[in-house]
């Protein structure tokens, strides 16, 4: 018992033509194969992947019914699915014809995937799948040598891995220019930050001991009051003139003290009764050995005592004076 069972096989030429389908009939017994024939020839690819899948229960070694079911995994955009279907269906007791079939589609799954993995800038990705689509049309060039689309595909494949790699090494020299200039960026910045904070820290220093040596004159009344070196000397000037005032005063007193002294005796001599009569009274001590006049004595004592405060006085001021500070020397 035979029936209609069609192995599609997908032929897509480069360059974003569209996919071609070619439908063998072979004959089987399952009605869900015929189903999603029908069903893939209509456009309905979902409608399709759901009768091959019933197919492939019932028949799960069968390598047609996986040809297909990739085939319509594939046009619903699930394409890992579909390599793995395309590859069971290499697998024996699949005929050469068909696994030629199989890898070919196989390629053009990879190939997908490499195209929407350069359409994201995933160069590397791209790459590795365009190589992959290489390798697979090569193995269906193997079995069947005289397919040109498959040879035009695995020219195209190649292709597209050096057009891959210069892209890849063009972004890899973007990175690291802009690496570089990020980074000089950053040293730029780092140097304008340490230079600024330098400045900073050298004017707080200067700032400081300018507040410094404000406060410090501000706490010195001589820095801030030139008359105070002034007012200083004049006062040393005024001591001296005190000094000089207080001998001036001494040296007067012991004057008049003299002078008093000496009237005081010359009126003890005159006579105090007579108006000049009567003769002297005799001294106990005359002249030549003999004691002089007790009023005598008192005014030579008087006389000597200031002569000897005279002295000191005079000493004093000369101290004075030379313990003095000279306070400017102009």
């Amino acid at each position: 018992m035979r029936s209609a069972l069609f192995i599609a096989s997908l032929s897509w030429a480069a360059l974003g033509a569209s996919p071609a389908l070619a439908w063998d009939p072979f004959h089987s017994e399952n009605d869900e194969v015929e189903t999603g024939n029908q069903r893939m020839a209509a456009g309905d690819a979902e409608g399709a992947l759901r009768a091959y899948d019933q197919a492939a229960r019932a028949l799960p070694n069968d390598p047609g019914v996986q040809l297909n079911r990739g085939l319509a995994l594939m046009e619903s955009g699930d394409l890992p699915a579909a390599r793995e279907a395309f590859l069971r269906a290499t697998e024996p007791p699949a005929s050469a014809e068909m696994r030629a079939s199989a890898y070919y589609d196989l390629g053009l799954a990879f190939y997908r995937e490499g195209d929407a993995a350069a359409g994201e800038e995933d160069h590397q990705t791209a790459q590795q799948q365009f190589r992959e689509a290489a390798d697979a049309f090569r193995r269906s060039l193997r079995l069947q040598p005289g397919n040109r689309d498959c040879a035009w595909n695995l020219e195209l494949a190649l292709r597209r891995i050096r057009e891959e790699q210069e892209r890849q090494e063009q972004q890899e020299r973007e990175q690291q220019d802009q690496q570089g200039d990020d980074q000089q960026q950053n040293q730029d910045q780092q140097g304008d930050d340490q230079q600024q904070n330098q400045d900073q820290q050298g004017e707080d220093p200067q700032q400081n001991q300018d507040q410094q040596g404000d406060d410090q004159q501000g706490d010195d009344p001589q820095g801030d009051d030139p008359q105070g070196d002034d007012q200083q000397g004049d006062d040393q000037q005024g001591d001296d003139q005190q000094g000089d005032d207080q001998q001036q005063n001494q040296d007067q007193q012991g004057q008049d003290q003299g002078e008093e002294d000496r009237q005081q005796g010359e009126q003890q001599q005159d006579p105090q009764d007579g108006g000049g009569q009567g003769e002297p009274e005799p001294q106990e001590n005359p002249p030549g050995g003999q004691r002089l006049p007790e009023h005598v004595e008192r005014v030579l004592d008087n006389l000597q005592d200031d002569e000897e405060s005279l002295e000191r006085a005079r000493a004093r001021a000369r101290a004075a004076r030379e313990r003095r500070r000279v306070v400017q020397d102009w």
